[in-house]
């Protein structure tokens, strides 16, 4: 993707505009910001033909060349196979001409298809200071953005928000890569845009638009397991209208264990026990542009899915084994963006939305899944319903100065009850107001200030004691954030960046009302969580073909959600906890030669708890590597070998005892063979040396496996 490139073009045109034709330092500073972006497309082998910027233009020869560097890599973004749906974005303006801020960063479509990341779990594990999350008993993963889980980490689809109402998390592995075309994500320094509780960062997934007049994408594939996947997305585009519509699944009955595994009771060798899934997703989006700035759009999603839990297959006695299964993992949206520019310089964007979730969780009384009888057995459905707005409004009236405003606004409704007890109805309503101004102090130097007001109000929480339904007590929150950040251009070739940010997190329904299967006791007063988050970051192109970039990074955490026990067996969540997550990260991109591409990025992350020093933060590792290599063997054969390396987690079993997870040393192998135009024939083995390895005591990862998968595309 080249939007980033796209929106810093539209600023330099928008800065040449106000510049005297006799100024030759402001067209020599905006001609050393054009050779810059060129240069990094360059090393991103994504500048396509486009001839090298000039070095000491004129005014006239700078303005032609700006113009048609923006029009070419616009035409190139219109072209490029399964392009994003523009309007899905956040940190980016395409009406206003303002500037991307570098804080996000993007993995898109050719990545992830490339390393075969069949959902966004797998898809995010790329991405630098981001490191998987595995909730073993649930069989579900989350992922870690610099320490914050994913209730701190916000997803949203579009920009729509897309996390479960109750408690605030969701399974990325829900979540399909196929009709996916990239991945935002936001760490620290968020833009207030995203709403409320972005107090680590954010996530958002951007579907599929079509590039031209008809497109098609659609594939198949088999891994190890049992697993089959396949995928159909087809759009149509006209001249002031286009659809696009998708279909996608993946189902598998097990995964295969390493050989390394030593067996015990519960879990055989061979395949692991009740981890099958199946996973349905259709999207349907109709979309009406009236002119070029203009643009409404329907969508329709939704997900089917059931899945298996595994059983714990650890070696403490003091674990429960459980019995689970989820026979509906189902969620439903609809949801409309517009998008109206008002004059020249402003635009207002509106985002509407209506999502529904279903869930059912089976617990059965021993590995055969066939009764209900112990009292440790229940069926609990869960009905979540959700509907909101977030508009935004931005103006480039000023010329040195992007405003942007926004208003969010979410409504969310859970309802539980086990079968034979009453329903009971838990009812928040979220706000948050937000602004944002982008401020050109110099020619290489910009800066971003942002502030918002975040409010929960609650219409309803019921409890059930006693065979009863009583209300809870309600409080409602306010929380408020503030945020700053200075980047500066050293040299054509060299950027610093300077962020600060004030966040918060308001506590989910889970958070304040759950008894969590009789081991808490619910607490309606819980306060919300604050972070303090610093980063220093550089960015450098040495030579033609290698770009590196690193940051350190520090979050003062307070307020910390956790937990304080009433007696040895019942605790209930409190605010009492101060943190500390202190870390660094680097990342590398080098075309080595014409065909071969290298990239790494490596993290280093320290948590500490500053309450009580001896309480063990857990689920993220201290160190935390992944490279790659691509290798174009011919013109229609790419290699491709992976390595991922993690050491220093530390986890807590389901009786709360600690201990360190496996180090992991994981390499993977694949290729992509061109069969003929548009028809690719893509395999591979993950694990390749069958590593025995764990996230979570008790619950084993796969060992070697293999894929293979064909697609076709036009």
């Amino acid at each position: 993707s080249v939007i980033e490139e796209l929106t810093e073009l539209q600023s330099i045109q928008s800065r040449l505009k106000d510049l005297r034709q006799d100024d030759r330092q402001g067209v020599a500073d905006l001609s050393a910001e054009v050779r810059s972006i060129y240069r990094q497309l360059q090393a991103r082998q994504a500048a396509g033909d486009i001839g090298t910027p000039p070095e000491s233009p004129s005014y006239d020869a700078l303005q032609e060349y700006v113009s048609a560097f923006r029009h070419h890599l616009e035409e190139l973004e219109r072209q490029r196979p399964g392009g994003a749906f523009f309007l899905g974005r956040i940190e980016v303006n395409v009406v206003a001409d303002a500037v991307q801020v570098p804080t996000a960063e993007t993995v898109d479509e050719a990545q992830y298809r490339e390393r075969n990341a069949r959902v966004i779990s797998e898809a995010l594990n790329l991405v630098p200071g981001v490191s998987i999350q595995r909730i073993g008993a649930r069989n579900e993963r989350g992922v870690f953005v610099r320490g914050f889980d994913a209730r701190q980490v916000p997803l949203y689809v579009d920009g729509i928000p897309v996390y479960v109402p109750y408690d605030g998390y969701v399974d990325m592995d829900r979540f399909l890569t196929y009709d996916i075309s990239e991945i935002q994500v936001a760490k620290g320094f968020t833009s207030p845009l995203y709403g409320p509780n972005a107090i680590g960062g954010a996530v958002n997934v951007i579907t599929k638009a079509p590039a031209g007049p008809l497109n098609l994408d659609m594939g198949a594939g088999y891994a190890s397991g049992d697993q089959v996947n396949g995928f159909l997305n087809t759009g149509a585009k006209w001249r002031r209208f286009w659809i696009q519509g998708g279909f996608s699944w993946l189902s598998s009955e097990t995964f295969p264990l390493s050989g390394k595994w030593r067996p015990i009771a519960p879990q055989p060798a061979g395949d692991r026990n009740n981890v099958y899934q199946t996973d349905y997703k259709t999207r349907i989006r109709a979309t009406w542009t009236p002119n070029a700035s203009d643009q409404y759009t329907f969508t329709y999603a939704n997900q089917k899915g059931e899945k298996g839990s595994p059983p714990y297959a650890g070696t403490d006695e003091a674990v429960r084994p459980r019995y689970w299964q989820w026979p509906q993992w189902d969620k439903e949206s609809f949801y409309f963006i517009g998008n109206q520019s008002l004059g020249e310089t402003g635009y207002l964007r509106a985002r509407l939305y209506y999502d529904r979730f279903n869930n059912l969780l089976k617990a059965f009384d021993d590995a055969r899944y066939l009764t209900q009888t112990k009292p440790s057995s229940f069926t609990s459905p869960y009905d979540d319903d959700t509907y909101g707005t977030v508009l935004e409004l931005g103006s480039r009236a000023l010329s040195r100065q992007t405003l942007k405003g926004s208003f969010y606004y979410k409504d969310d409704t859970h309802r539980e009850g086990n079968l034979g007890e009453p329903e009971r109805s838990f009812r928040d309503q979220s706000f948050s107001v937000g602004l944002e101004d982008t401020v050109h102090l110099a020619a290489r130097t910009f800066a971003v200030l942002g502030t918002s007001g975040d409010r929960i109000k609650v219409l309803n929480a019921e409890d059930y004691r006693q065979s009863a339904v009583l209300p809870f007590s309600r409080n409602d929150l306010w929380a408020f954030n503030a945020q700053a950040g200075v980047f500066h251009a050293l040299t054509d070739s060299s950027k610093l960046r300077f962020t600060f940010a004030r966040k918060t997190r308001l506590p989910t329904i889970k958070d304040r009302y759950s008894y969590r299967l009789g081991q808490a006791e619910p607490n309606p007063e819980l306060r919300e969580e604050r972070s303090t988050n610093w980063e220093a970051g550089y960015s450098h192109l040495l030579g033609r073909a290698t770009f590196v970039d690193a940051a350190l990074f520090l979050s003062d955490v307070s307020n910390v959600v956790q937990r304080s026990y009433i007696s040895p067996n019942l605790y209930q969540l409190r605010n009492p906890g101060e943190a500390r997550y202190l870390g660094s990260e680097f990342g590398l991109r080098s075309s080595l030669t014409r065909n071969i591409l290298f990239t790494a990025n490596y993290t280093y992350l320290s948590r500490k708890n500053l309450t009580d020093p001896s309480l063990i933060m857990v689920d993220t590792p201290r160190h935390h590597v992944y490279s790659s290599a691509s290798y174009q063997f011919v013109r229609r054969i790419n290699l491709l070998a992976d390595f991922h390396f993690e050491a220093g987690r530390f986890n807590q079993n389901d009786a709360g005892t600690y201990g360190r997870s496996s180090q992991i040393a994981v390499v993977g192998l694949g290729g992509v063979i061109q069969i003929h135009k548009g028809l690719d024939l893509q395999a591979g083995i993950g694990n390749l040396f069958d590593r025995n390895y764990f996230l979570v005591d008790g619950y084993p990862e796969a060992g070697r496996n293999a894929y293979v998968n064909l697609r076709y595309r036009f």
